[in-house]
């Protein structure tokens, strides 16, 4: 388990140089030990949490479009207006400041382009540019006599943004017999149309957000840990605790905890309150479940829960 607390997490301004586009983070995933924008392979996560802030009348960044990345903000407080396309939708009322959670996945390569400038920018590089149309065989296989003549560009992919209040989501009761586990799921990603457990290439997202809010004296679920699942949790209101190999910590809001696989971990409300948490994972192609305490294994994709019984490797092959 790897612990840290938001007001731990020092602020990172940035700011254009007119100051038309001004704002700030809190780079979680960074100081959770991730490489900054890098993927698995280059020492980062699956996904990157940043804790944001703008002020009054300010933009973050100019209005671009991502090949690649996947975004998705949960808004904390304050007011905002999201652009998206030719359209502006108001995320919250206020004249505050705008405090938000941004998840966004870490694909290795893609291309970024920024409509009102008509500028794009490239991963890996990180080069900012305007692009000049080009033949394919300008260059490698050049005729002699005219030049060769661009193709027609082709217009970039119609731009759909999803947009739920969290509030707007039914809450889902999951529990055991006897309600030793037992929360409240608001399941964000499968609201926004995401399909469980599944990858992008399967009908989901990189990532999943849910709200879970934990039954006072309950856990959420057994003690386990995952193959290949990283699990973060950004705890939201009441106080309980969070159990590892390492013991058990108490936390409360503020508090992010990151549980990268094979790390056995349960999280459990206090015996006074709820605990209100938001909990990101990805969405890896398969993933293998361990319950230390009934000694049981998961298959997640199968749903098929069991206990191993050791077998000579050529036993029932000949």
């Amino acid at each position: 388990m790897q612990h840290v607390h938001l007001d731990s997490v020092p602020w990172m301004e940035w700011s254009s140089t007119t100051g038309k586009f001004h704002g700030a983070g809190k780079q979680v995933s960074e100081v959770l030990g991730a490489n900054l924008n890098a993927n698995l392979v280059d020492g980062g996560h699956p996904f990157d949490l940043e804790y944001g802030k703008l002020l009054p009348g300010k933009a973050g960044c100019p209005f671009h479009s991502h090949s690649a990345q996947w975004e998705c903000y949960y808004i904390v407080s304050g007011t905002g207006t999201m652009r998206y396309g030719d359209q502006r939708r108001q995320l919250r009322a206020g004249d505050n400041d705008l405090l938000y959670y941004l998840v966004a996945d870490n694909p290795t390569s893609e291309f970024w382009h920024y409509p009102d400038s008509d500028k794009y920018g490239f991963k890996p590089g990180g080069v900012i540019f305007r692009k000049t149309d080009a033949h394919y065989d300008l260059g490698e296989d050049d005729p002699p006599g005219e030049p060769l003549v661009s193709e027609p560009r082709k217009a970039l992919p119609e731009m759909h943004a999803q947009f739920i209040n969290v509030a707007e989501i039914k809450e889902d009761h999951r529990h055991s017999p006897k309600n030793k586990f037992s929360s409240h799921c608001r399941d964000i990603s499968l609201t926004l149309g995401g399909k469980r457990n599944a990858d992008v290439a399967h009908g989901g997202h990189p990532f999943d957000l849910q709200i879970r809010r934990i039954t006072a004296g309950a856990a959420i679920c057994p003690y386990h840990s995952h193959s290949a699942q990283w699990e973060l949790l950004v705890f939201l209101s009441g106080h309980g605790s969070v159990r590892t190999p390492d013991g058990i910590k108490e936390v409360g809001p503020g508090d992010i905890v990151l549980h990268p696989p094979g790390t056995p971990h349960q999280t459990r409300a206090s015996a006074e309150s709820a605990l209100e948490c938001l909990i990101i994972t990805d969405n890896p192609l398969e993933d293998v479940c361990y319950y230390p305490d009934s000694d049981r294994w998961g298959i997640l994709s199968a749903r098929k829960y069991f206990r191993i019984t050791a077998l000579d490797y050529f036993d029932g092959e000949e």
